[in-house]
């Protein structure tokens, strides 16, 4: 559990890294396709998560956009479409 802890902070560190960032074109990131969190306005954005290609990256973005509930029915994970108005963050999958 600890090594899984220390990855965490070294990727959360990674993503801060360049907190200058002045919007999602300027993300960091090794692959050409990346999922990037930004905050409201494309400001302080950082690359999440790296695909191969645009599909993969679109599958996970509509993934981490869904609402999931695992405590109202114990032993299983409920997830539904949240259509709702984003406060705080915005995602996207871009080259």
């Amino acid at each position: 559990m600890k090594h899984i802890t220390h990855i965490f902070s070294l990727l959360l560190l990674a993503g801060c890294e360049n907190s200058n960032s002045s919007g999602v074109k300027d993300a960091n990131g090794e692959t050409s396709i990346k999922y990037v969190i930004c905050s409201q306005g494309e400001t302080n954005c950082f690359v999440d998560a790296r695909f191969k290609d645009l599909d993969g990256c679109q599958s996970h973005k509509d993934w981490a956009d869904m609402l999931c509930d695992k405590i109202s029915t114990p032993g299983k994970m409920i997830c539904t479409q949240d259509n709702g108005p984003r406060i705080g963050v915005v995602t996207y999958c871009t080259l």
